[in-house]
C-alpha cells in the first residue's frame, strides 16, 4: 500500500488550493474529531496532546533539532492535517517540512499550558509546535503539542523513542532507523478494506442492539449545559494503598474478572448512586492498533468503545460485577467499529451541549513511564498539570508506587470543584464498601454515615407552625374576588355559594361519598362552586364531564348547571369535618390537609391580609391557591387584567409560558409564584428574565404543599421529607434517593401526619441542603409542561379497533420532545400498506383527543410487529425511544410538508435531496431524524457554498438542521456580506466628518 497524490482539492473553508499536497482518505476517527472542532470551533485547543520529557545531562540542541525533523520526516502523520475536499474530510499531507525548536527560559508548567491553548489550522500542518525549555546548561525540558488527528496516547511514546533513536544516531551512537513498513494513511485503507462488506454488518448490527436505548444520565452538574463549551478541565486526584488494591484484585479473582472490570464496576454503581439510573453507559479508549505494522506508527489510532451495562442494583455487588464482565467481553470482542460510524448507526438526536452517546470516560493505564538512557543524557517523562475537559467526566487509574492513583478531570464550566470531589469521594467510598462487605447490595452503596444522617435529618423538617382546626369554611377571610371588572364582597360570595348548595342538596348531591366536578377553568364560578361543595360536605374535583358515582356543576350565565349519574335523593344538611375529604386531585385530600397546605404557603410566603393574590387565567389552578387568597389575603383576583401593583402572581407552567411568550408584562413589584408539577429549567429563565422575585415549587400528587418552594428549597411548615433508598435508610449527601414526605397536608399521612409516604419520585440533596429533582420511580413522563401517566394513554389506545397492543414514550423527533405513540396492529391492519397506517394512526389519534386532553395525545406514531420487551416481559421504553429517533420524520403523522417558499429554501431542499435517503419532506423536517449525520452535514455545507456562495458555520446548522433553519442562516450571511461595504462607507464618512480640510488634503495626496 502506498500514499497516492491528489491535485486541486478546495477546502470547506476559505477557498484552499492543495496541489502541493498529497491528499488521503481520512480515518473514521480524524473525521470525528475534524467534525467536532467544526461544530466547536473553541475546542480545537482542547485537543491538543501535550506532553513533555526532562533531558539530564550534555544536550545539543542543533543535533536535537536535527533529530525532531528526521522524526517528521520518518512519520507521513506529523505532516498531516485535514481538510474539506469535494464534501469530505480528507488527510492533506505534506511531502516535506521542517519543525522549529525555539529555546526558551522560565517555568516549564507556565509553557506547556501557553503551549497547549494556542489551537492549531486544522489544513495547514505540520500540527506539530516543539519548545525547548532551558532550565541550566544540563536541564532542558522538551515540551511537544501535537494535534489528536494527527496523533493518541501511544504515539506519544513512539514519537519520544524515534526522536532518542534519531539524536543517538546523529551521535554516531546507532544507526539510523529504517523507514516503516507502511504509513498512516495505508493503515486506513487497509482498515477500510478489512471492514467492508459483512464484518461491518455484523459490528453494526451488535452495536445497535446493545446501545439500542441509551439514555444520557442525570449528572450533577451545578450550571446548566450551554450551546458553547470552553472545555476548561479541572483535575483532582485520591490514592489507593497497596492493601486497597490488593483487596480489590483478590475479590477480582474471585469473580472471575479483571482489575479494570472491578473498578468500572465500582465507578458505574456511584453513577448510578448520582442520578437515579441503573442503564449506564460510559466510554472507554482502545489502542486500535489492529494492525501487525501499526505499534510503532504515529496516528490517531485509539478508538472509543461504550460500555453500556443494566446493573441489578437490588442484588449484591458481586451481579453488577458478573454484568459489567459481560458488557466488556461482548465490547471488546467488537472493538473495531470506528467510533464515529456508530454514532451514525445510531442516529441518535444530536445536540451541541452533549457528547453522542455518553458523557463519562472511564481509563485504566498500567503500563509504567519510559525512560530512555542518552550517551551523557537521560530522557525522563514529565508530568503537566495542564488539562482540558474532552468530556464531563474522565475518571483515569493510573499505577502510582505500590498503589493506584483515581484521577478525575472534570469540566469547570459544568461542575464546581467541590461537587467533582464528591464524586471522586463516593467511588473511593464504594471501593472502601465493597472490600468491607463484597456482598453488599449495590443499591445501597455507599451508605450514609452517622454525621451525613445528622447532617440530612437536620434538613428534613420545616418549622412548626400551628394548623387552625375545623374546615376550609371555618378559615375564610374577608378577601373579596375580582374578575374582569366585577367584585364580590366575601358576604356576597358566602351568598351565592350557600345558594348553589342548596341546589345541590334538592339534586340529592351531598355528604363525603359523592364527588363533585366543576369545570378546571380559572374563574369566579369555580370559586364559588368549591365552596358550595364543601358546604354540602362532599368532594371537589376538576374535570370535563361528572364522575361515574357524583355529579358534574358548572355556571351557564346565569343559572347553574347540574348533572348526575345515579339519582340522588334530596339530603339535608351535612357538616363536614377536619378530616372530612375534601378535595379530589389524583389522592383525596381531607379538609385537615387543605388547611396545612395553606397555612404552610401563607408562612412561606409571608402572606399578609394587605396583600393581593392573582391567578392567571389559562389551566386549572390549584385549589390551594384559590384558598390561600381566601383565608389570607386582601384580594382574590383572576386574569391578568387588573392586576394590582405588588401583588403575588400565581400560576402554573404552562399558563406562565403562554403569558410570558405572549409578551405579558407583571405588574410593579409583583412576586411570581410557578407551582406545578413539572417546571423546566426554560421556564424558570424565562420567569428570572422578568426581573422580578420568583418563587418555583414543585408539587407532588401525594402533598397538597408544594415539595419547596423560594429559593432557599427549605421543608415547608409542617412538612417533613426524607430521601431513601430501597431498604428504607436515608441517601448520601449527593446521591439520588426516593422522596418520601410525611405531614398533615400530605395524603396517607394520617390525622397525626407522622407517617412517611413515598412519592414515586426521586431528588438528590446539594452540598447546601438544596433538593434537586432527577426523575420518576414509576412510569410518569413529561410531555412540554405537563406530567402524563403512559398507562392511561395507552388504555385509551388500544381501545381502537384495529390496535391489538400499544406503548407511549417520550420520543426525540425533529429536534423536539413529543409524545410518540408505538401500536401493534391486529392480522388485517398489520398488513395494510404504509399509506393505510398513516390513514389509521390518524384515525387513532382523532379518538385518543375526543378522550383525553390534548397534551395527553401522542403527536406521531409508529407502527411494530411487536413491542419490544425487557427480560421482566415489562416494555423496554427506551427502546422504543432510540427507535422513535431512529424512524425520525418517517413516523405516521411526523412528516411536515411545508413546500419550499423561496429560492434559498429550493436550493437548499434540493441539495438535501441529493445528500438523503429520504426524498419526500418539507423545509422544516429534521435533517438527522431523515437520515442525515455528521459526514452528510459537512458534506450539505460543502455544496451550500458551492452553489450560494456562502459558508454557514457548522454549528449554526446544527442549532436549526432543517431546510429553513439553514436557508435562514444562508440569508442572514448574504445580508451581512452586502452590508459591510456600506459599513465601511459608512465609517470613512464619518471618520472624514471629523477632518479639518486641510487634514483630508493631506490624506488625499497620502493615497496618491
Amino acid at each position: 500500500m502506498s500514499s497516492s497524490s491528489y491535485v486541486g482539492g478546495v477546502s470547506g473553508g476559505p477557498a484552499r488550493d492543495y496541489s502541493g499536497f498529497f491528499v488521503l482518505p481520512a480515518a473514521p476517527a480524524q473525521r470525528q474529531l475534524w467534525f467536532l472542532c467544526q461544530l466547536d470551533p473553541a475546542s480545537n485547543a482542547a485537543y491538543n496532546v501535550v506532553s513533555a520529557v526532562r533531558l539530564t545531562g550534555r544536550l545539543d540542541p542543533v543535533l536535537l533539532q536535527r533529530a525532531l525533523n528526521d522524526v517528521v520526516a520518518r512519520h507521513e502523520s506529523l505532516r498531516t492535517g485535514i481538510g474539506l475536499v469535494d464534501g469530505e474530510p480528507r488527510q492533506v499531507v505534506v511531502p516535506h517540512t521542517l519543525v522549529s525548536l525555539p529555546v526558551v527560559q522560565g517555568d516549564v508548567q507556565d509553557h506547556a499550558r501557553e503551549q497547549a491553548a494556542i489551537p492549531f489550522t486544522l489544513d495547514e500542518p505540520p500540527l506539530l509546535r516543539v519548545v525547548l525549555v532551558r532550565e541550566s546548561r544540563d536541564l532542558h525540558t522538551l515540551v511537544v503539542v501535537i494535534h489528536h488527528v494527527a496523533c493518541d496516547g501511544w504515539s506519544t511514546e513512539v514519537f519520544y523513542r524515534d526522536l532518542a533513536d534519531a539524536y543517538r544516531a546523529l551521535l554516531g551512537g546507532g544507526p539510523a532507523r529504517p523507514e516503516p513498513p507502511i504509513q498512516y494513511a495505508d493503515y486506513v485503507a487497509w482498515l477500510e478494506e478489512s471492514l467492508a462488506g459483512e464484518p461491518m454488518r455484523e459490528l453494526v448490527a451488535h452495536w445497535r442492539g446493545a446501545l439500542s436505548g441509551t439514555t444520557p444520565l442525570a449528572l450533577p452538574v451545578d450550571r446548566p449545559r450551554g450551546t458553547a463549551r470552553r472545555m476548561a478541565g479541572g483535575r483532582l486526584e485520591l490514592v489507593l494503598d497497596a492493601a486497597e488494591v490488593a483487596g480489590l484484585d483478590a475479590l477480582a479473582a474471585g469473580w472471575s474478572a479483571t482489575r479494570f472490570m472491578v473498578l468500572l464496576t465500582a465507578f458505574k454503581v456511584a453513577l448510578a448512586r448520582v442520578t437515579g439510573q441503573d442503564d449506564v453507559a460510559v466510554g472507554t479508549p482502545v489502542a486500535g492498533r489492529h494492525h501487525p505494522d501499526a505499534e510503532e506508527l504515529i496516528g490517531f489510532f485509539a478508538n472509543t468503545l461504550v460500555l453500556r451495562t443494566r446493573l441489578p442494583l437490588a442484588e449484591g455487588f458481586g451481579a453488577a460485577v458478573a454484568a459489567v464482565r459481560h458488557t466488556c467481553l461482548e465490547a471488546f470482542t467488537h472493538q473495531r467499529m470506528p467510533f464515529d460510524r456508530l454514532v451514525e448507526e445510531m442516529r441518535q438526536p444530536r445536540v451541541l451541549d452533549r457528547n453522542p452517546l455518553f458523557d463519562v470516560m472511564f481509563s485504566l493505564q498500567d503500563t509504567p513511564s519510559f525512560a530512555v538512557e542518552l550517551p551523557e543524557l537521560t530522557m525522563t517523562p514529565v508530568e503537566l498539570v495542564t488539562t482540558s475537559a474532552k468530556f464531563e467526566l474522565w475518571l483515569t487509574v493510573l499505577p502510582h508506587a505500590d498503589g493506584l492513583l483515581l484521577r478525575l478531570d472534570h469540566d469547570r464550566d459544568l461542575y464546581d470543584t467541590d461537587t467533582a470531589h464528591a464524586v471522586l469521594d463516593l467511588y473511593r467510598r464504594v471501593l472502601t464498601e465493597v472490600r468491607r462487605d463484597p456482598d453488599a447490595v449495590s443499591g445501597t452503596l455507599p451508605k450514609a454515615d452517622d454525621a451525613e444522617r445528622a447532617v440530612v435529618e437536620s434538613w428534613a423538617t420545616g418549622p412548626h407552625r400551628t394548623v387552625p382546626d375545623g374546615t376550609v369554611l371555618d378559615l375564610l377571610g374577608n378577601a373579596v374576588v375580582r374578575e374582569g371588572g366585577v367584585e364580590l364582597s366575601s358576604a356576597e360570595l358566602r351568598a351565592r355559594a350557600a345558594e348553589l348548595a342548596d341546589l345541590l342538596r334538592e339534586e340529592g348531591i351531598g355528604g363525603p361519598d359523592v364527588v363533585v366536578a366543576t369545570p378546571p377553568v380559572t374563574s369566579t364560578a369555580l370559586v364559588v362552586a368549591a365552596l358550595a361543595v364543601f358546604e354540602v360536605g362532599a368532594v371537589l374535583s376538576f374535570g370535563e364531564r361528572h364522575p361515574r358515582d357524583g355529579a358534574f356543576v358548572k355556571r351557564r350565565g346565569d343559572d347553574w348547571v347540574i348533572t348526575t349519574g345515579p339519582r340522588f335523593d334530596p339530603t339535608g344538611p351535612s357538616a363536614p369535618g377536619p378530616d372530612s375529604p375534601a378535595w379530589r386531585a389524583g389522592a383525596v385530600f381531607s379538609h385537615r390537609a387543605l388547611l396545612a397546605a395553606v397555612t404552610a404557603l401563607a408562612d412561606r410566603l409571608a402572606l399578609t391580609p394587605a396583600d393581593d393574590v392573582v391567578l392567571l387565567a389559562g389551566t386549572s389552578p390549584d385549589l390551594v391557591d384559590v384558598l390561600l387568597a381566601l383565608t389570607s389575603a386582601r384580594a382574590l383576583v383572576i386574569g391578568a387584567d387588573g392586576a394590582p401593583d405588588g401583588a403575588f402572581v400565581v400560576a402554573p407552567p404552562p399558563t406562565w409560558r403562554r403569558v410570558l411568550t405572549e409578551g405579558w408584562t407583571p405588574p410593579a413589584g409583583a412576586r411570581l409564584v410557578c407551582r406545578g408539577t413539572v417546571v423546566a429549567d426554560d421556564l424558570v429563565r424565562m420567569l428570572d428574565r422578568t426581573g422580578h422575585p420568583v418563587l418555583v415549587g414543585r408539587d407532588t400528587p401525594t402533598s397538597a404543599a408544594p415539595v419547596g418552594l423560594g429559593p432557599d428549597g427549605a421543608p415547608l411548615a409542617n412538612t417533613t421529607r426524607r430521601l431513601l433508598d430501597g431498604t428504607g435508610a436515608p441517601v448520601p449527601i449527593g446521591t439520588v434517593g426516593e422522596l418520601h414526605l410525611a405531614g398533615p397536608a400530605v395524603a396517607g399521612s394520617g390525622s397525626d401526619g407522622s407517617a412517611a409516604t413515598a412519592t414515586g419520585e426521586r431528588y438528590r440533596y446539594s452540598r447546601r441542603g438544596d433538593l434537586r429533582f432527577v426523575g420518576y420511580a414509576d412510569e410518569r413522563l413529561v410531555a412540554g409542561d405537563h406530567l402524563v401517566v403512559p398507562s392511561r394513554i395507552e388504555g385509551v389506545l388500544t381501545g381502537v379497533e384495529g390496535v391489538r397492543s400499544a406503548a407511549v414514550v417520550a420520543g426525540e423527533v425533529g429536534g423536539a420532545t413529543r409524545l410518540v405513540g408505538w401500536l401493534v396492529l391486529d392480522g388485517a391492519r398489520a398488513a395494510g400498506s404504509p399509506r393505510e397506517h398513516d390513514e389509521f394512526a390518524a384515525t387513532v389519534r382523532t379518538r385518543a383527543l375526543a378522550a383525553l386532553p390534548a397534551h395527553e395525545v401522542p403527536e406521531a406514531f409508529g407502527v411494530v410487529p411487536e413491542l419490544p420487551r425487557l427480560a421482566d416481559g415489562a416494555v423496554d421504553r427506551a427502546a422504543l425511544v432510540a427507535l422513535a429517533a431512529l424512524r425520525g420524520q418517517s413516523l405516521l403523522g411526523a412528516v411536515d410538508a411545508t413546500p419550499p417558499r423561496n429560492r434559498v429554501e429550493r436550493v437548499v431542499v434540493a441539495i438535501f435531496k441529493d445528500t438523503l435517503p429520504v426524498q419526500e419532506f418539507g423545509v422544516h423536517a429534521d435533517f438527522f431524524a431523515l437520515g442525515g449525520h455528521s459526514m452528510l452535514a459537512a458534506r450539505v455545507i460543502g455544496r451550500v457554498r458551492d452553489q450560494l456562495g456562502v459558508l454557514v458555520p457548522v454549528r449554526d446548522f446544527f442549532r436549526r438542521p432543517t431546510a429553513a433553519g439553514l436557508a435562514e442562516a444562508v440569508a442572514a450571511l448574504e445580508n451581512d456580506r452586502a452590508r459591510g461595504p456600506a459599513d465601511k462607507a459608512t465609517a470613512v464618512r464619518g471618520q472624514l466628518d471629523g477632518m479639518t480640510d486641510k487634514e483630508v488634503e493631506q490624506l488625499l495626496r497620502q493615497l496618491g
